[in-house]
């Protein structure tokens, strides 16, 4: 009897060994289920990233000098390279291609690295010079000789506005104002080295009809020189003419006098004088080249 129940005891504790394995087989096996499951989603939240988005600009390759050019260069003797620009940023007007201008040659000075504008070139293959496409309708391109006085010492360059002078051993004379200069010495480039001291012996100008007859007439009559003006000067002259009578410090015929009569004296030294009110004023030339033409009466000559 007391066998029997020390047998069923053992056949109890160990059903119940097994039950107590089995429930801590499955308590671990549930365990690594879920410490997988959160392992995962942790190695997973910490690969996640965020790209920035960058904004893109669509850019466009144009030519550009590799180094300055002067005007009066044709675009085959200058040296290209290609420049990725933004193409918003591109100004309007500039040259995309530059093969099919290869001919053309450039009217104004071209800085480096930078587009070329179509307005800055000539495209006309008749023309010579940089000069003829500065010459508006109806204007004309004189040349005059000038000295380093008459240049105002090399400073009445490309682009300057001067007083066209005449001076004659009778005075100095006004013959056109406000004209302005395109070319010194063959060049069309402004002055741009201070120090420089080149001086033109020849300065080509734009004028006007009438101021190219009144220049061309003055050249033989003395030496030409200029008044160098400021770009925003638009005043005129006061005096349009000086006498050398004026510097001696004696009577002085002015515009506003009215000459009644003219008498010259002949001798060894001819004499002049001429009447102006009730004054007899020696002069050296004859009334009608110290008044303005307008304002010239009829005179005779006395002897």
């Amino acid at each position: 009897m007391t066998a029997r129940t020390s047998s069923s005891r053992r056949r109890r504790q160990s059903n119940q060994n097994l039950l107590g394995f089995g429930l801590l087989s499955v308590a671990i096996v549930l365990a690594s289920f879920l410490f997988t499951r959160t392992g995962e989603d942790q190695v997973q939240a910490e690969i996640v990233t965020a790209h920035p988005v960058v904004g893109q600009f669509d850019t466009v390759k144009v030519p550009v000098p590799v180094s300055p050019v002067s005007a009066g260069t044709t675009l085959k003797e200058v040296k290209f390279r290609l420049i990725e620009f933004p193409r918003h940023q591109v100004p309007e007007g500039s040259l995309f291609q530059i093969e099919p201008y290869l001919s053309s040659m450039a009217i104004a000075p071209l800085p480096a690295n930078l587009p070329i504008f179509l307005k800055n070139l000539s495209v006309n293959p008749s023309a010579s010079n940089p000069v003829i496409e500065r010459i508006p309708e109806g204007m004309r391109a004189i040349t005059v000789r000038v000295d380093a006085t008459g240049a105002v010492e090399g400073w009445a360059s490309s682009g300057a506005i001067v007083d066209v002078l005449l001076v004659t051993g009778e005075g100095t004379s006004v013959v056109a104002e406000k004209v302005r200069i395109l070319s010194a010495a063959r060049s069309v480039n402004p002055i741009q080295n201070t120090s420089s001291k080149s001086v033109p012996s020849t300065v080509t100008l734009l004028v006007s009809q009438d101021q190219a007859l009144a220049i061309s007439t003055a050249i033989p009559m003395g030496k030409i020189s200029f008044a160098l003006r400021s770009l925003g000067d638009e005043g005129r002259w006061s005096e349009r003419r000086f006498r050398k009578e004026q510097l001696r410090g004696g009577p002085q015929l002015s515009k506003r006098d009215r000459i009644q009569g003219y008498v010259r004296i002949e001798g060894k030294t001819p004499k002049r004088f001429a009447l102006s009110g009730d004054r007899w004023i020696p002069t050296e030339v004859e009334p009608q080249r110290l008044l303005e033409p307008e304002e010239s009466p009829e005179n005779e000559d006395v002897k």
